[in-house]
């Protein structure tokens, strides 16, 4: 390097001695990783990004939209908790997306895409950690495919970022048990706080890592914790100091659910020994639960069965147990104490625990074919729910319905939508004539009456509604006259035009 180059450079505070070591050391680390790490993160990006924007915005989505779209940043921090049973940090980033990217389908979607994707380099970093890389790669391998996490990283919701701060919140804690410094005390305390201003349900991911603390110190033999008593505690007050504001109102939503009011929750049905197992087939296949199901089963038989080769963890078996448990368990209790809690996507932390509980089992079997076995059945049980994913539509057709109304509604029509809470995403893509109206499915006949009166054509767009209602809503349009014009018939949204007759 001539005497200029080294003054230049000098100038510009280039060190080229750190920059070559820099550049020295990611070319180590990433030449290091296994092969196939990079084939999971590169499938794995594929599938969270193919196909983002197809589907229209289903009613969740929606919620997110209007939760962010009708408030400032600072009402959806501080108003937002009191109005809905999420905490507001996803909100908070959406915010922040869509000022910058604006409210299309792919580009809202793909900010729970980069939270999806950035799980896949986590989980092999943990999986790496807790046994060796080749559970890693096998568990990102499996997290890439999951039918459940895919469908959640195309969901504007933030369950894939729950994905994500678990994970972290989890690397950070076994950092902890093996060096409790400074970096993976602030590492952890940073990702649990994530995750519990990401979802309710991510508190009992903190209580499932605090049992297994216990279990720890009550299973060793010298009756040593695994990570410094004054350390651990400490870090418990933090996380709780700086989540007492949402455990505050989420308490108090607690409280109101008890008394049989609180934030609406009286769409999720009764908690059935069912409805619990077939949770777990739906994180591979959520559309053919029962598939998954015995793709989970047939390894953990093997994995009985098999001679082991390589050591068993207990200490880690323990904490994925802890894991998978009470992220699953506890709300399928709290909803006979208290009321129904209990949905498959909610307890999608518990995720990654089962997929690397069941990565490590195959890396254990002593025969290379039943190891085989095991791979295949659980990729094949997830990639066989990707033809119907993409190739089926998922949600209500709310684009191609509301157009079709849209193209032939004129002024003075009355468009009226089944449901309130289904009026939202229709209102939302309806650029159309005519005034939109939500009724409930069992308004009666004068309040519909009323809603229709004045109006010579009238729409009728339904949405999920039972057969029975459907019937019933037509019948109370034909008794005031109306005769049924036309209709079409999209994935989950119906639309009939009515004219009163002559």
């Amino acid at each position: 390097m001539s005497k200029g180059e080294t003054n230049e450079n000098a100038v510009m505070g280039v060190d080229q001695d750190a920059v070559s070591t820099g550049v020295e050391r990611v070319r180590t680390t990433l030449t290091e990783r296994p092969p196939w790490l990079y084939a999971v993160l590169v499938a794995g990006t594929a599938l969270r990004l193919y196909g983002l924007g197809t589907e229209s915005y289903w009613l969740d989505e929606i919620a997110s939209l209007n939760y962010v779209l009708s408030r400032s940043l600072v009402e959806v921090i501080v108003e937002l908790p009191f109005v809905d049973r999420h905490p507001p940090l996803y909100y908070a980033l959406l915010d922040g997306w869509i000022s910058l990217l604006g409210t299309g389908e792919a580009p809202v979607r793909l900010l729970s895409a980069v939270f999806g994707i950035a799980a896949l380099p986590v989980m092999y970093a943990l999986g790496a950690r807790l046994y060796d890389r080749q559970v890693g790669v096998l568990a990102a391998g499996l997290l890439s495919v999951s039918g459940l996490h895919l469908q959640q990283s195309q969901n504007a919701r933030m369950y894939s970022l729950l994905v994500l701060a678990t994970l972290a919140s989890m690397y950070w804690l076994v950092r902890l048990r093996e060096s409790p410094d400074r970096r993976a005390g602030v590492g952890y305390l940073c990702s649990t706080v994530v995750l519990g201003y990401t979802h309710a349900f991510g508190l009992f991911v903190v209580a499932a890592q605090n049992g297994q603390i216990l279990t720890s110190r009550l299973l060793d033999e010298n009756g040593e914790w695994p990570i410094p008593l004054r350390r651990w505690l400490a870090l418990q007050a933090g996380v709780g100091l700086l989540v007492l504001p949402y455990v505050a109102v989420l308490s108090r939503q607690v409280f109101a659910l008890d008394d049989g009011g609180g934030v609406a929750l009286g769409w999720i049905p009764e908690p059935t020994l069912s409805r619990l197992v077939f949770a777990v087939g739906r994180y591979l296949h959520p559309r053919d639960p029962l598939l998954g199901l015995a793709a989970i089963v047939l390894v953990c038989v093997f994995a009985a069965v098999g001679a082991s080769r390589v050591p068993l963890h207990r200490e880690n078996t323990t904490l994925l147990a802890w894991w998978f448990l009470v992220p699953v368990l506890a709300p399928f209790v709290l909803s006979y104490l208290v009321a129904p809690l209990f949905v498959a996507r909610y307890t999608v932390a518990a995720l990654p625990a089962l997929l690397l509980f069941l990565s490590k089992e195959i890396r254990r079997l002593g025969s290379v074919e039943f190891r085989y076995i095991g791979i295949v059945l659980l990729l094949g049980a997830a990639v066989a729910g990707l033809p119907g994913y993409y190739g089926q539509p998922q949600n209500g057709e709310w684009r191609e319905a509301t157009g079709f109304v849209a193209a032939n509604a004129t002024e003075g029509d009355l468009v009226v939508v089944s449901d309130r809470a289904a009026n939202d995403t229709f209102a939302f893509y309806y650029e159309g004539p005519g005034a939109v109206r939500g009724v409930q499915e069992d308004a009666n006949a004068s309040h519909l009456n009323a809603t229709v009166r004045g109006h010579e054509t009238v729409w009728l767009v339904s949405s999920r509604m039972e057969s029975t209602q459907e019937a019933r809503f037509q019948r109370l349009l034909e008794r005031r006259g109306y005769e049924g014009r036309e209709s079409r018939e999209y994935n989950a949204v119906d639309v009939y035009r009515y004219e009163r007759g002559s």
